[in-house]
C-alpha cells in the first residue's frame, strides 16, 4: 500500500504528516506501507521548513533529509491513497488529476492551517491536527 500526503509546497504540513506516519508505523511494527508526500505548488529540492523540522524533532522524529517535490501525474497514480491537507489541495487534485479522484480524501475534516513563516506554536497546532487525523483515519484502520 502506498500513502501520499499532499499540501502546497511540500515543506510543512505534508512533511509533518509523512514523517509522523512513517514513525508511527515503525513504532507499531507495521510493514508493507510506503509513505511519501508532494506539493501542488512545490519547488523541487527545497528542504523542509525550520518549523516543521523543529516540531518533528520535539517528538523525536528526524526529517532533515526531506526534499520537496512537485506532485506529478505519475506520483498521484502510483499512490493507493492520497490525503489532502486542505480543501484547496483536494480541489486541485480532483481538477488536475481526475484519474485518481477515487483515491483522494481530506486528511482531516477541517483544512490544516499552513504554518509557513509563522510561530513554532502555530506549527505545533498544525502538527496536533495532523497527528490526531493520522491516528484516527489511518493508523486506527490498519
Amino acid at each position: 500500500m502506498k500513502i501520499l500526503f499532499v499540501c502546497t509546497g511540500n515543506t510543512c504540513r505534508s512533511v509533518i504528516a509523512e514523517y509522523y506516519t512513517k514513525s508511527k508505523l515503525k513504532e507499531l511494527g507495521i510493514g508493507g506501507i510506503s509513505v511519501s508526500s508532494a506539493g501542488v505548488g512545490a519547488i523541487d529540492g527545497l528542504p523542509a521548513s525550520e518549523g516543521a523540522l523543529a516540531v518533528l524533532e520535539e517528538v523525536g522524529i528526524e526529517a532533515a533529509s526531506h526534499r520537496a517535490r512537485s506532485l506529478t501525474k505519475d506520483i498521484a497514480e502510483s499512490a493507493d491513497k492520497i490525503y489532502a491537507l486542505a480543501k484547496n489541495h483536494l480541489e486541485i487534485l480532483e481538477k488536475e488529476f481526475p484519474s485518481v479522484k477515487s483515491k483522494i480524501e481530506m486528511l482531516s475534516k477541517k483544512s490544516v492551517p499552513d504554518p509557513i513563516g509563522l510561530t513554532l506554536e502555530e506549527y505545533r497546532d498544525s502538527m496536533d491536527m495532523i497527528v490526531t487525523a493520522v491516528d484516527e483515519h489511518i493508523i486506527s484502520k490498519l
